[in-house]
């Protein structure tokens, strides 16, 4: 019985140590956005999305109804704009501003419901589809967004939250406030030659020249096509980086790349750690609970 009991003992401990390794495998770190507008997707909860709280009146018993009604309010998509200092803006649009007011914003500085005012800039109405752009400042584009308004037709106050994910460079209909720079490749100068003496074998001279005035030519052409795909490049991304200093610097792609890079390789090797950890662990738990038993 002794031995029975300690055998389910092992086993559980077993189980708990798999569940926290496959936790850790799963949990992922969350980098802020860099310099750059963005449009995201945006999400709205009901519910708390961590704690699952309502802190709105209707409760529990109207989780169904409020989730459609915060639905309705909230248009699916916001604007994100990280400044050159790496400040972070949300314009999060909502409708039925007709029959809506005194709309609200908090800032969840913890993940954990510690909630922070925030004051809002109406940035546009539309009011052919009864809607309202609001832009705040947030500490990222991870930040959970809490709303409240006033709904006429209930007489009551309304609070729900946002979420923002999935960022795609541009700004769709969005009014932006914030400018990225891109400043294109910087073209070389060419130096004109200077005249030669005249020397006594003036065949050998002129094909010599001739072939100087080819070479140089193709280097210029070859230097300003550089540049002209180099400042497509640039334009085409949108996006640029700058220093500590505020300079730009040109090569975006490359350094995102690597960033990119890295961490995919980080994750995939955590993944691997993790299934090789889960399998020893597995096998220690299938060796001492029943085949060793059965021994």
């Amino acid at each position: 019985m002794v031995n029975t009991a300690s055998k389910l003992l092992k086993a559980l401990c077993s189980m708990v140590v798999m569940l926290a390794l496959v936790a850790s495998i799963t949990a992922m770190q969350i980098f802020a956005a860099s310099h750059g507008i963005y449009t995201a997707t945006a999400t709205p909860h009901y519910k708390h999305p961590n704690t699952g709280v309502i802190e709105d009146s209707g409760g529990e018993g109207s989780s169904v109804l409020g989730q459609s009604m915060v639905d309705s309010a909230t248009e699916g998509h916001a604007l994100v704009e990280v400044d050159a200092n790496g400040n972070t803006y949300a314009t999060i649009r909502l409708n039925l501003s007709q029959y809506t007011s005194n709309q609200q914003f908090y800032i969840d500085t913890t993940g954990t419901g510690s909630y922070s005012a925030v004051s809002a800039t109406v940035m546009q109405e539309d009011y052919a589809n009864d809607t309202t752009d609001y832009r705040i400042q947030v500490p990222s584009e991870n930040t959970i967004i809490r709303c409240t308004m006033y709904v006429e037709p209930m007489g009551r106050n309304v609070v729900w939250y946002i979420t923002l994910s999935n960022l795609q460079a541009g700004s769709r209909d969005f009014i932006t406030s914030i400018t990225v720079n891109n400043t294109p490749a910087q073209q070389e100068e060419t130096v004109p030659a200077q005249p030669q003496e005249p020397v006594q074998e003036p065949a050998a001279s002129s094909a010599s020249e001739t072939t100087s005035a080819e070479t140089v030519s193709s280097e210029t052409a070859s230097s300003e096509i550089s540049s002209e795909v180099s400042s497509d490049t640039s334009s085409v991304l949108g996006i640029q980086e700058f220093d500590a200093a505020g300079n730009t610097v040109s090569n975006v792609s490359s350094g995102i790349g690597s960033e990119a890079s890295g961490a995919n390789t980080a994750v995939i090797w955590g993944i691997i750690g993790g299934v090789v950890a889960v399998i020893i662990i597995g096998g220690c738990v299938w060796y001492f609970c029943f085949f060793k038993k059965k021994s």
